[in-house]
């Protein structure tokens, strides 16, 4: 006896594919969401781990470490010269090997930002979280009149980190470095990820002080 073999019709077809693709509409999305989300927390975590780091070293030498590169690389709180990391001898604004050696504040001190470390073509200094210790750098260094630095520890404290943040851009657009990140905007919107040492995570452009006309 025989048996018919049904096969599936087009039409049959065309909505389980349809139905897949609506799916897929649905799916995709929220992955990217959780994933920035995912990049988000992994930055903030990478800064507060660099943040106890610091505030630990200061503890101990009574000043923040001073960053690499411009706009000192020599003063009176001491050597820094330039680090080399993945081969770039010409890092500026991150942490240098004061903060892992020869105490180890931090494991590793150059920690690479979520929202970058896949561009391999990036200096090395795009690649790792920006820190900067102005105050110190700029006094030291006797290259501003009081000006710069009352800026910086007003609106600041005495350091900050910074990550490019979903947009990936450090100047958002050429808006300013200084727009804040608000996932409120949208998961992938402008702005960096900020922490300085007067206000944490928290604060608005504001930070900038207000006196300030440079």
């Amino acid at each position: 006896m025989r048996h018919r073999v049904h096969g599936f019709t087009l039409i049959e077809l065309l909505i389980v594919v349809a139905i897949i693709a609506i799916l897929a509409a649905i799916a995709v999305p929220n992955f990217l969401e959780a994933q920035t989300r995912a990049k988000v927390s992994r930055a903030k975590a990478d800064i507060r781990s660099l943040v106890t780091a610091t505030e630990a070293y200061m503890i101990d030498w009574n000043r923040p470490p001073l960053s690499s590169g411009d706009p000192s690389t020599v003063s009176t709180l001491g050597v820094m010269g330039r680090v080399t990391i993945f081969g770039d001898p010409t890092l500026t604004g991150t942490h240098t090997y004061v903060l892992s050696t020869p105490v180890a504040y931090i494991t590793n001190a150059f920690l690479l930002d979520p929202f970058n470390f896949n561009e391999l073509r990036a200096r090395a200094d795009e690649r790792l979280y920006t820190y900067q210790a102005l105050l110190y750098q700029l006094f030291s260094a006797g290259i501003n009149d009081g000006e710069t630095v009352d800026h910086f520890r007003l609106g600041y404290g005495v350091y900050r980190h910074i990550s490019y943040g979903p947009d990936r851009d450090y100047r958002n657009g050429g808006a300013a470095v200084f727009v804040i990140y608000d996932p409120t905007n949208g998961t992938v919107s402008q702005g960096n990820i900020f922490h300085s040492q007067k206000y944490g995570f928290e604060g608005t452009a504001e930070w900038e002080d207000p006196a300030y006309e440079g």
